[in-house]
Parts: structure tokens; sequence; C-alpha cells
């Protein structure tokens, strides 16, 4: 049994992994010796399967978009994915508290926010920038954006089955503040030598207890109209999330922990609803393309072709509605085992899958040692692979009486622009840290 175990354990260091503290596994909390108080936990996750180096080329002493014409098509677009997307999630953990109950088990109350956010551009947009019209048709149904802001209560309870298993699980109540959600079930563009078409059946949804968008004489949504700026309403949205977890400890040593979490979503209501939905015809997109690296000739032409297009096929106002959508959702797998020769010493090595609106699942391996100092601190490295290629980690804790500082950082490599966050290549960065009172 225990070898079966340890070949389990290399296969998934091998084959898999990721390490990151704030996994948050309801389950670990079962073996936990003391109660504690967290407060202001921040973690900040942002993703984008494409990079600056993209979009950006050196040519004749110079950095010049892929637009311009030094660049050929070939290049510029062979660096693009077919669905370009970018992803940026913050959750604050206002405060947590834990204590153990009279029996076995181990209780947990949280509050917290989130923030996500997301963009989805397909290729044929900057295929239709760079080449023209000239390909015709195009799909870009899968251009979507969306961004919400929720709270979170929660109420966890953990149970330790035996001295080798335990589950625990977490209730979450969340509270949609705010919200808007823009996609296209059909967007194709087909284009002749006079005009251009497009097929759309699209929804942009809204959130409107504090901001009410005006319409035009029409019935049209103008957003340059707006009644109730600024002021905070209730909540738009109410749902619910649940996290599951279990962790096993067969022998000596060897750590074995799975999780779900966020299994659930928000009931919004959309009260600055809108929709687009027919064939349309207009003219404007010719020779939409860029022969100088000149920024605002570049803003220029895109916010004439632009404002052409959102004239012609700009929503229609629609009754308020409830739309449910799910929340990012999580899962992980976590092994740890601690060297016979220096149990202090333990090679790591887990999984993660993450999946969130509309643009593209993301899943990481990594595998790391971690050294453990109890009472002290605690520091671990790691690295892996992911859906953008190779990633690098470092994540600690340091001890002082009864407090604990913590805090991790995850990244791809690649860089950043200088004088700037922006990455130059297909990124994945987590950052998270957080401080913590031992109830002894």
């Amino acid at each position: 049994m225990k070898k079966l175990v340890l070949l389990s354990f290399i296969l998934l260091a091998l084959c898999t992994g990721a390490w990151a503290q704030g996994t948050a596994n309801p389950a670990e909390s079962a073996f936990l010796e003391y109660g504690f108080v967290r407060v202001g936990e921040i973690q900040s996750i942002t993703r984008n399967n494409v990079g600056a180096a993209s979009f950006l080329f050196p040519s004749g002493g110079k950095l010049v978009t892929g637009l311009h014409s030094s660049i050929s098509s070939e290049e510029f677009l062979g660096g693009l994915e077919a669905v370009n997307s970018m992803y940026s999630q913050i959750n604050y953990n206002l405060f947590s508290y834990g204590w153990k109950s009279s029996a076995r088990g181990f209780h947990t109350l949280e509050a917290g926010a989130r923030v996500n956010y997301g963009l989805s551009v397909p290729k044929e947009i900057l295929q239709i920038l760079k080449t023209g019209t000239a390909q015709s048709p195009y799909d870009l149904s899968s251009l979507k954006a969306f961004g919400n802001v929720y709270g979170e209560i929660a109420y966890g309870y953990s149970l330790p089955l035996s001295d080798k298993f335990s589950v625990g699980g977490r209730v979450k109540l969340l509270l949609g503040l705010y919200s808007v959600d823009v996609s296209a079930r059909k967007f194709s563009l087909t284009t002749t030598e006079d005009q251009y078409k497009v097929d759309l059946d699209a929804d942009v949804d809204l959130t409107s207890t504090s901001t009410k968008v005006g319409t035009d004489e029409s019935g049209y949504l103008d957003y340059k109209s707006f009644s109730g700026k600024g002021k905070f309403g209730l909540p738009s949205g109410a749902g619910l999330a649940v996290d599951l977890g279990a962790v096993w400890k067969p022998f000596s040593g060897f750590t074995l922990s799975a999780s779900v979490l966020d299994l659930g979503g928000i009931l919004w209501y959309y009260g600055n609803a809108g929709t687009s939905s027919g064939s349309y015809s207009f003219e404007g997109l010719k020779n939409l393309t860029t022969d100088e690296l000149d920024q605002e000739h570049i803003s220029s032409r895109l916010k004439d072709a632009g404002e052409e297009v959102l004239n012609v096929i700009k929503p229609k106002a629609v009754n308020g509605s409830y739309k449910f959508k799910a929340v990012p959702l999580t899962a992980n797998m976590k092994a740890s085992y601690a060297m016979p020769f220096w149990e202090r010493l333990s090679v790591d090595a887990s999984c993660l899958y993450t999946g969130y609106n509309y643009c593209a699942p993301y899943w990481e391996a990594r595998g790391g040692l971690s050294i453990d100092f109890p009472d002290i601190a605690h520091l671990g490295l790691n690295a892996g692979s992911g859906a953008y290629g190779f990633v690098y980690g470092v994540n600690g804790s340091v001890e002082f009486k009864s407090f604990r500082l913590y805090a991790s950082y995850e990244n791809g490599i690649g860089g950043v622009i200088p004088y700037g966050s922006t990455p130059l290549k297909a990124n994945n960065k987590t950052l998270l840290f957080g401080l913590v009172y031992l109830i002894k």
C-alpha cells in the first residue's frame, strides 16, 4: 500500500504539480491545533494568453506595432492565438475567524469581496486591421467582455473522520454589487466590393440598482446618458457557492489533498439591458490598415470605424431581466511528502484548473521543495508548466509569537515592459499576502 501511494505521488510530481498557498481547502482546518483570526488577506490574479511581444516589434531602431508596414502579416498574425484573452481577479478577505468545536470539528466564519473581469478578442479582428477584409467571411462571435463585483459571507466546517482522513465544506452567500456582460451568440462579418454586412445576435447587460442608462428617441441605449451616477445602490444580484475538500494522510509524512472551490453562481438583475439582432450593412472598414507608427492616427481611424459600426449595430433597450452567471471555479490537487532523513524538508506537487466566463480555461502543473521550521518560518520554491508555458513561484511565512505573516508569488517567464506591468509574453501572475493571529 505504501509503495503504491509513493508511486502515485511520484507520477503526480512528474506529470502535474502546482503550488498555491492560498488554495483554501476547507478540509485542511480539521487538523489545526489552534483557532485563528485572519484580517485583510489580498490575492491578485492576472492571466493573459498573449503579451505585448505579440504586438510590438523592433524595426529601424525603434519599436513598431504589428500593423506597421515593415512587419509582415505572417510575423504579426502568426504570434497570435485564435482567441486572445485576458482575465483579472482580486480577492479581498475582510476577516476570517476559525475555532475548534467542543466535539471534533472545526468551524470558520469569513467575509470578503471579489472583483473579476475579462476580455476575449478573436484573431480575425486583428487580421482585418492588418490585411483588410479580403478573406471574408469572418466569425467574430468570440469577441466578449465581462466584469463583476460581489461580496461573500461564508460558513465552513471540517471534520476529521480519523487521524488520517478529513473532509470539509464551505457555504457562501454571494451578494452581487455590479456586473456587465457583453456577449454574442452570433457575430459574423461578410464583405463585398461595395459594403460590409454583419449578422448579429448579441446582448449587452448591465446592473442598474444605482445607475440607469438612458435611451434615445428611437429606444436605443444611450451610453452618454446616465441617471443616479455615483450612488451606491442595493445588491443587484444574489447567489450561492460551495467549497468542497478532502485531506488524506495514509502514512507518516505523506499528505494528499483535493478541493473544488466556488461551485455556484449569482442570479443578477440586469436592468440596463439591450439586444442587437439581425443583419446590418455599412461602409467604412475599407483599407483599415496602418502603415505607420502614429498612435494618434491609429486611434483616430479606429475610433471613426468603431463609431460607425456602433451606430449601425447599437443595442435596442429591452426590459430588465434576471440571468444566472457562474462564478470562476477552481479545482486543486496537492501532494506533499516529508523526507524520512529530515522531516522539515518536503517534496511538493499539485495541479490546478480554473474555468471562468468567456476566457480560455487555465491549468498548470508544478513541483517543488519546501522547508518548514515550526513556530518560526516556512519557505517553498516551485516550477512547472501551464497553459501559457513555463511557470515558477515562491511562498513563505514568518511567525512571531502568535502572529504569522505569509505571502506567495507565482509567475511565468518573459518579463514586463520597462517601467510598467504589461507582460511581454503570455503570463499567469498571482500575488497573495496576509496576516493571521493564532489563538493558542
